[in-house]
């Protein structure tokens, strides 16, 4: 009778150890009353799955269960009822089962420690029996129990080896050539990898003999094992009917022949291991097959650790990658603020974990005159560390060289597309101090628009209309940019910032947004002389931002400028009371 065997069990669950499949239709779930097959865990669905038979098969389908099924690895993605085969693994979300079917026969002899009487030793099956064995560990242990010294010392030679090396590469070649060196008769081995479309892809192919260093390998008998999840050993390939007519077999004169998959801890395959000989005289036997069998499960856990080790290795080097790109990043920033007489700068960096593509600068012009420059590159990565630095350079160049603002911002749009952005742009914002007439130049290329607080009235908006800013730069080359001229009065603050302000998110998901930024900006009416400086109002909305965060990872970098005109102080017979855009905030005396 067929049935599932309980493998793994998440904690706090229950089910039974063996569940007899009926010839009728069972759904498996969390619901009793609806569900034959109960899974008592509430990361189940209720109705979760459905195992039906039809002419002696049996089929699982997914209904459409919010943690889906899996075959041996593979969701089984619903409409789609996929049969079942014995030793079939299946997982329903933290439960593993294994499907067993004791009315399928195994084809020709089975090993000898499966058997209840010793086998015909004269009885060759004619050269073309076919073994399956199983991988499971009461083989491996009852195969130890009888295994002859020489073997088992040739296992411990096997397990001590490949517990040295956690280079991959360096692994498989070993394996290779330890089982050359542990099975006499074999004239050819082939470990064998999986690539990302499930192909069997020859990573090791080693030969005994000269001219047979073909890397062609049988992809029926591999196929053929890795289906079944099951070892597989022929007598003699080139008569076994099991195989079929397979080109392979009969052009390479392949006589005996094991091959055993390579799994992981879970059962999803990852590899397979293939034996053969050319000497009809020297033939594989089931205890050869049993000691591959042991060998595979070794080296299954050993690839198995290489693969961590080496994706450890991978995590690390690009751990090293992005420290270096930030620093880097970090090091294009400017490390002062301007000097300039009746007027306060204020800026704030915070990379998110991975590096990202926010940018600010103060460029020295001639005249006396200063541009503040905020942009922020598409992407994040080394990629988009490497275009900031492009970026730093060309702002520079470009300003510099070209008196005309707008002007100077089309050519680095040109000089940016000419540099290779490819599917990249960049959002940025230039403004032109002039402090000798306080009037302030600004050109937006597709940038957030900054933010103006006007300290003649307290009314704060956006220092210029929706009209001017213009497309990122990198979209279209020749772009004509244009620019809007504001003048600056005392107690005036200009605020610029990339949107990592206001796509922080809280602990509930919750997004700063554009509207607390206009209220974070706004001066504390307790301390009006104070808060009313830039350095004030930018350290204001960066602290506001971070305790928004809570302690979340920033998603994206963070970048904040402020600057602006101080405000004169005001004389004790002054009584001024001035509106602000969400109310009014009387005048500190």
């Amino acid at each position: 009778m067929p049935t599932l065997q309980l493998l793994k069990i998440p904690d706090g669950a229950t089910t039974s150890k063996i569940i007899t499949l009926s010839g009728g239709s069972q759904v498996i779930g969390r619901d009793a009353e609806r569900c034959q097959i109960v899974f008592d865990h509430t990361a189940v669905s209720r109705e979760h799955a459905k195992i039906t038979v039809q002419n002696g098969t049996y089929y699982i389908e997914d209904l459409k269960s919010r943690n889906h099924t899996f075959v041996n690895g593979k969701e089984v993605a619903p409409p789609v009822r996929h049969p079942l085969k014995p030793d079939d693994r299946i997982k329903i979300c933290d439960f593993l089962f294994q499907f067993r079917d004791d009315r399928t026969a195994r084809p020709g002899k089975l090993p000898s420690w499966m058997q209840k009487e010793e086998p015909d030793k004269d009885d060759d099956g004619g050269g073309m029996t076919t073994i399956e064995a199983s991988q499971g560990t009461s083989n491996a242990q009852h195969f130890l129990q009888v295994a002859p010294a020489d073997r088992l010392r040739a296992l411990l030679d096997i397990s001590t080896g490949l517990s040295k090396t956690l280079d991959l590469d360096q692994l498989l070649i070993q394996i290779a050539d330890t089982l050359l060196n542990v099975f006499k008769q074999a004239d050819r081995c082939f470990v064998l990898q999986l690539d990302d479309a499930g192909r069997p892809i020859p990573k090791v192919v080693k030969s005994r003999h000269v001219g047979m260093e073909d890397t062609r390998f049988s992809r029926t008998i591999v196929r053929k094992a890795l289906e079944s999840r099951q070892s597989f050993l022929s007598e003699d390939a080139t008569g076994d009917t099991n195989l079929g007519p397979a080109a392979s077999i009969a052009e390479f004169k392949i006589r005996s022949v094991m091959c055993v998959p390579l799994t992981t801890s879970e059962g999803t395959p990852i590899g397979a291991i293939q034996l053969d000989t050319q000497n009809r005289t020297k033939k594989f036997s089931t205890d050869d097959l049993n000691l591959l069998t042991i060998v595979a499960n070794l080296a299954s856990v050993a690839i198995e650790k290489a693969r961590m080790h080496t994706s450890v290795l991978a995590r690390e080097k690009e751990q090293k990658e992005i420290e270096l790109a930030r620093t880097v990043l970090l090091g294009f920033l400017p490390q002062t603020l301007p000097a300039m007489d009746g007027y306060e700068f204020f800026s704030h960096y915070s990379p998110a974990q991975t590096v990202g593509g926010d940018y600010y600068d103060f460029v020295p012009l001639p005249g006396g005159r200063w541009a503040v420059v905020l942009g922020d590159v598409a992407g994040k990565g080394v990629p988009a560390a490497l275009l900031v630095a492009k970026l730093s350079s060309e702002v520079k160049f470009c300003l510099v060289t070209e008196p005309n603002p707008a002007k100077a911002i089309s050519m680095l749009n040109d000089q940016m597309i000419r540099g290779g952005l490819q599917d990249r742009f960049v959002t940025l914002t230039a403004m032109i101090l002039d402090p000798a007439t306080h009037e302030l130049t600004v050109i937006n290329a597709g940038h957030m628009n900054p933010k103006l607080y006007k300290g003649t009235n307290g009314e704060l908006g956006e220092a210029i209309a929706d009209e001017i800013t213009g497309l990122p730069l990198g979209v279209i080359p020749g772009f004509e940019y244009q620019a809007a001229t504001i003048k600056l009065d005392s107690g005036d603050t200009i605020t610029v910032f990339t949107d990592g302000v206001t796509d922080a998110m809280s602990p509930g998901g919750e997004m700063f947004g554009f509207d607390r930024v206009d209220r974070f900006l706004f001066p504390d009416e307790a301390n009006l002389p104070e808060t009313v400086r830039p350095k004030r109002m930018g350290e204001r909305l960066v602290a506001e931002v971070r305790r928004h965060a809570s302690g979340v990872p920033q998603n994206d970098d963070i970048a904040v400028v402020c600057f602006g005109r101080l405000e004169m102080p005001l004389t004790p017979q002054t009584d001024v009371t001035r509106p602000r855009a969400t109310g009014a905030w009387p005048a500190a005396h």
